[in-house]
């Protein structure tokens, strides 16, 4: 993600107001500028020795930047090096800079930066989020044109440790210089995109990594440490530091184009060309911003690796995850201010809303393309446990299509009745969306369920049941929110967040959940019918930061669980909890031994409370598939499925679908691949 998409905003009429710099006194090596980065210290918080000082710097243009602003304005740079004769000899500070230059193409005094030219040039030292840049810089002296820069200020080759915090000190022991990604370099994360900014990365590693090597092609990529292929495997152990992500700053500036994305790569393909660029950082990430694309080898496709088997209904019946990542529709709802591009916002909510599709055909393509994953590759399973879908419900199905109109509600979500009809239309079986309006977040973002017609059927709940009737016996210390008193099937339940709750990583919002969990008791029809409480949940964003807050949502899922299975009967045996819990199974953590939160264990009362996750029989049984998302580049878990004891003892099989998270976002080539950011987990239960 680039630097602008943070911008300072000052007060119409204020008087800015700042003393005057010191005058540059003459060139000076630009690692004077950068600083030496000594053994032990902190690459990302390194900063130079110079802030807020005039500097004259020495150097050869190495490479030209753009990018653009969430309002679509240019943003322009260039990285300058020292050749040898005006670098410093200290092998820990970098010879080369970032030079911003923002809307304008050319610096204070009119020139316009060349690649190739030598100049002397003046500017403020600054630290923009740990980037150190000269901004406010102007031409002191032209020295040189046709500089070869290949010959003069040569690229390093880029071989990052495997440690973390020595793979930061490497990267900023050379930022703003010309890097060198070999050919032969292995992708392991799908692109990303950047929506506000029209901006892509994509992660990769050095193709004679040990784990390139592997034998299976599905274990050549990088996972988190704790899991058992990770390159070293104990349960923290050096970060992964060997991974190397390209940015798409130079590919924008070699186009003239700030929408121009870098190439949509995918998890295993392989880089045949050589990349270079120079070495930014950007949100806590060092970057190569390559000038060329990525030429593509072919690689395994992921979406082979273990994939999900249908069930067999006679026997069988299956359940799965799926966090459907911003399913919005393309109407304005008259009640919501932030569902529409053009709306003015709402609670908390301010625009630009990058989440709304960019126009009706956008939304049922994407429509057709979850609904293709759903039949296809989840084998339409019997029960579908959803997140992120639009809470709306200004329509009504009519037919083969939804019918919206003044009063045309019918109680179901319109972005779930519009999937379930697009995986009707492609030939799969009838499913029915059901949710509680009452869970989605200030956005609209709602958990529910989409369950086979065919198969599954809610059951009317009495007033007496332990959580979806009047009084829910569930056994927890918050205060209960109003609603949790409504007796309906699905049902939302909430409470407000404890005074004791640990806030110090922060918290959203005053309850345990901004987005409530749903509750759903079905009955699963069949030969041998089942009875199933089912509770689709999407926890509190970013694993290390609402630790305490996420804590107790899985505390709250806990006291759910508990409530039902008191019942000793047949309508508590089968639990289910499900959903993207944002934070990783154990033994793996956000936090390091050492850390003071570390372990957080924050999952650890759904643990405690007896129920199983269906994660570790899926690392045991075929771990190098043991995942449902990829960050920067590592293979990780975050939709899970929990279950009671009973439930466990009925399991056939669980499996995730890789279908999202390895593929390119924003991009039509590969089908429906790559439509959410999660890949869904699928578990069948014997009757």
């Amino acid at each position: 993600m680039p630097r602008w998409i943070v911008a300072p905003l000052l007060a119409v009429g204020a008087l800015l107001i700042t003393a005057a710099p010191a005058a540059a006194q003459g060139p000076i090596p630009i690692g004077s500028v950068q600083g030496s980065v000594p053994d032990g210290a902190g690459g990302a918080t390194h900063a130079s020795p110079l802030v807020g000082q005039t500097v004259q710097i020495q150097g050869v243009i190495r490479q030209r930047t753009l990018g653009r602003t969430a309002a679509g304005d240019p943003q322009n740079g260039f990285f300058i090096q020292n050749t040898a004769a005006t670098a410093d000899a200290d092998s820990n500070s970098s010879d080369g800079i970032f030079v911003f230059m923002g809307r304008f193409n050319d610096l204070i005094g009119g020139y316009v930066p060349t690649v190739g030219d030598e100049v002397v040039i003046q500017g403020r030292v600054s630290e923009f989020f740990n980037l150190t840049e000269l901004t406010s810089a102007r031409l002191v002296q032209s020295v040189r044109t046709g500089v070869d820069v290949q010959d003069e200020t040569p690229a390093f080759e880029a071989d990052p440790p495997d440690g973390a915090a020595e793979a930061e000190r490497y990267w900023e022991r050379r930022e703003g210089m010309a890097a060198r990604v070999p050919a032969g370099s292995r992708v392991v994360d799908g692109r990303d995109v950047f929506p506000s900014t029209a901006d892509g990365e994509v992660w990769v590693v050095r193709g004679d990594e040990p784990i390139v090597r592997r034998r299976d092609p599905f274990t050549r990529r990088v996972f988190r440490d704790p899991h058992p292929l990770d390159n070293l495997a104990p349960l923290f152990d050096d970060g992964n530091g060997y991974r190397i992500l390209l940015g798409s700053l130079g590919i924008k500036a070699t186009a003239g184009d700030t929408s121009a994305l870098i190439a949509p790569a995918r998890t295993f393909q392989t880089v045949r060309n050589p990349l270079e660029g120079g070495v930014y950082y950007a949100f806590g990430k060092y970057s190569v911003q390559t000038q060329t694309q990525p030429s593509l080898g072919a690689g395994a496709d992921p979406s082979e690796n273990a994939p999900p088997r249908t069930a067999d209904p006679r026997r069988e019946y299956a359940v799965a995850s799926f966090n459907l990542e911003n399913l919005y529709d393309f109407r304005d709802d008259p009640s919501d201010g932030c569902d529409f591009a053009d709306d003015t916002g709402c609670p908390g909510v301010s625009p630009p809303f990058d989440y709304v599709p960019a126009s009706e055909d956008d939304y049922r393509r994407r429509l057709g393309n979850q609904a293709r994953q759903i039949v296809r590759d989840l084998r339409a399973p019997d029960i579908l446990l959803v997140q992120e879908a639009e809470d709306q419900d200004v329509c009504g199905v009519a037919g083969a299509e939804l019918e919206c109109a003044a009063g045309s509600g019918d109680g179901r979500p319109d972005t779930l009745q519009d999937l379930a009809l697009a995986v009707e239309a492609r030939g799969g079986p009838k499913y029915q969306a059901a949710l509680d309006r009452d869970g989605a977040d200030d956005r609209g973002i709602v958990s529910g369920f989409l369950y086979r017609a065919d198969r599954a059927r809610l059951l009317e709940p009495p007033a007496r049941d332990p959580v979806l009737g009047t009084a829910p016996e569930v056994d927890y210390r918050g205060e209960p929110l109003a609603y949790n008193a409504n007796v309906q099937n699905p049902k939302a339940l909430n409470a407000e967040l404890p005074e004791d709750v640990d806030r110090s990583t922060g918290v959203d919002g005053d309850d345990v959940f901004t987005r409530a969990p749903q509750v759903a008791l079905f009955r699963l029809t069949g030969p041998r019918p089942v009875v199933l409480y089912a509770i689709s949940n999407h926890f509190s964003s970013t694993p290390d930061a609402r630790v305490g807050q996420r804590t107790e949502q899985a505390r709250y899922n806990a006291a759910l669980a508990e409530a039902i299975s008191a019942q000793r009967g047949p309508l508590g045996e089968r639990v289910l909890i499900g959903g993207d819990l944002n934070v990783y199974p154990r033994p793996d953590d956000p936090f390091a031994p050492g850390d003071p939160l570390y372990p957080s264990d924050q999952l650890g009362p759904l643990y405690q409370q007896g129920l199983r996750n269906l994660y570790d029989v899926l690392v045991t049984k075929v771990p190098a598939a043991a995942y449902s998302y990829v960050f920067e580049g590592q293979a990780q878990t975050l939709d899970q499925l929990f279950v009671s004891r009973e439930l466990r003892s009925h399991l056939e099989e669980v499996r995730a679908a890789h279908i999202n998270a390895d593929w390119p976002a924003d991009f039509d080539g590969d089908g429906p691949r790559g439509t959410s950011d999660h890949d869904p987990p699928v578990a069948r239960f014997n009757r």
